[in-house]
């Protein structure tokens, strides 16, 4: 009697080089694939870090600039563009009274916070002309001023009105010449430093600080910035902005921002960190031309 043949089971060589050819393409695939997948994810999270860098140094910036007086609000600036100085208003009124050597004012209204903020270093009264005339000669402020001088000429302080806070009046202290007018336009200001100067929070790297000038208080706000951070400026009606510091600084009508921030770390795949180029302008306020 004859018997069945006998058949193995199982894959062959060939087949078992086959599967193996194919697998190691697929996984070869998928690694790149995930590669590539992270790489992509890590430019991004780099892109918005550099993004970041910019648009938080600009939102501070404008906070300070965008009451800046076209005339005089400009107090130094340094060849490079990388530091610069402001006057930047933080309380306006009205001038009850005045004399060579002090005067009284009725200030609108303004957040407690930034009016009790140290720093206080001049004021500036608009003539008719509006003109602004700078008084740092001996300034000097007194918080509890004398109400008298202004309830006399029948200027009336600005009262609360549903929980916003009320006006205040306050005595002023100062070379004063010419003498301002009574109802003359005043204001109340700090002396603010911008530098693009090295980081402390990033050893190594560029950070935007900005310095009270009257105090010394400092901060960091912003880093890193490419070393092309910087500023340019508008000079009188000039549509571009230039690079050289104007003479006179009271020609200066605003600002140019070169605000390129890169991001902390170097993405896989780089050269270097990622960078950010935001350019944006500020003008400033009462523009005569």
């Amino acid at each position: 009697m004859t018997g069945q043949p006998r058949t193995n089971s199982g894959f062959t060589l060939v087949e078992l080089l086959v599967a193996l050819v194919i697998t190691s393409i697929i996984g070869a695939s998928l690694v790149r694939m995930l590669v590539d997948q992270t790489r992509f994810i890590d430019h991004q999270e780099a892109w918005r870090s550099a993004r970041s860098v910019s648009r938080s140094s600009l939102n501070r910036v404008l906070s300070d600039l965008r009451t800046v007086e076209a005339i005089g609000g400009m107090e130094s600036a340094v060849a490079g563009g990388k530091d610069f100085t402001v006057r930047v208003p933080y309380a306006f009124g009205v001038i009850c009274s005045a004399t060579a050597t002090a005067a009284t004012a009725t200030l609108m209204p303004v957040d407690s916070a930034m009016f009790s903020t140290p720093g206080f270093s001049g004021f500036a009264w608009r003539d008719n002309a509006g003109v602004y005339t700078y008084v740092t000669a001996a300034a000097a402020l007194n918080t509890a001023g004398t109400a008298a001088n202004c309830t006399g000429p029948n200027i009336a302080t600005v009262a609360a009105f549903n929980g916003s806070p009320a006006g205040r009046v306050v005595d002023l202290g100062g070379t004063l010449a010419p003498v301002p007018p009574v109802g003359s336009i005043v204001f109340l200001f700090r002396r603010v430093r911008y530098e693009f100067k090295a980081s402390v929070a990033l050893p190594g790297s560029t950070g935007l600080w900005r310095t009270v000038v009257t105090t010394g208080a400092t901060e960091e706000i912003a880093t890193p910035f490419d070393a092309s951070a910087r500023v340019r400026f508008y000079v009188l009606n000039g549509a571009v902005a230039q690079a050289a510091v104007p003479a006179p600084l009271s020609d200066v009508r605003g600002l140019e921002f070169a605000l390129d921030g890169l991001s902390e770390s170097t993405p896989r795949g780089s050269a270097g960190p990622m960078k950010s180029e935001l350019t944006t302008s500020i003008f400033f306020e009462n523009r005569p031309d």
